[in-house]
């Protein structure tokens, strides 16, 4: 199972950076994490993105709307656990490192191509 584990950022709200002591704890982490091969990836959102429409057969290339900081996923990562309850503990460990706020996890649905011709 896959789950992909982020934050957002809160309006009025400004994020804290983690203590230096949270830091080196979650470098410790994420580094054990990594050496496991729990974690699938790791990186950030930009706020621009390019926006692909079609209206009646023609297509528009946007760069923008730029995503609002309530949508805004500054930090992402994607881990691969057997159970729910792992997740949620990996995430906890993490949220801890991090200091106070939220942390989202969503199972990903892996589709593959045999899936997709059915």
């Amino acid at each position: 199972m896959q789950f992909f584990i982020y934050f957002t950022m809160s309006e009025g709200k400004p994020m804290n950076p983690p203590s230096a002591e949270g830091m080196a704890k979650m470098g410790k982490f994420m580094e054990k994490s990594f050496e496991s091969g729990m974690i699938v990836s790791t990186g950030r959102l930009p706020r621009q993105v390019t926006e692909i429409e079609l209206d009646k057969g023609e297509f528009s290339i946007s760069d923008g709307p730029f995503i609002e900081g309530k949508e805004l996923i500054p930090g992402y990562t994607v881990i691969s656990v057997d159970t729910k309850e792992e997740a949620i503990e990996w995430g906890k460990e993490l949220r801890e490192c991090m200091g106070d706020g939220v942390l989202k996890l969503a199972q990903l649905s892996a589709t593959s191509q045999d899936d997709m011709k059915k």
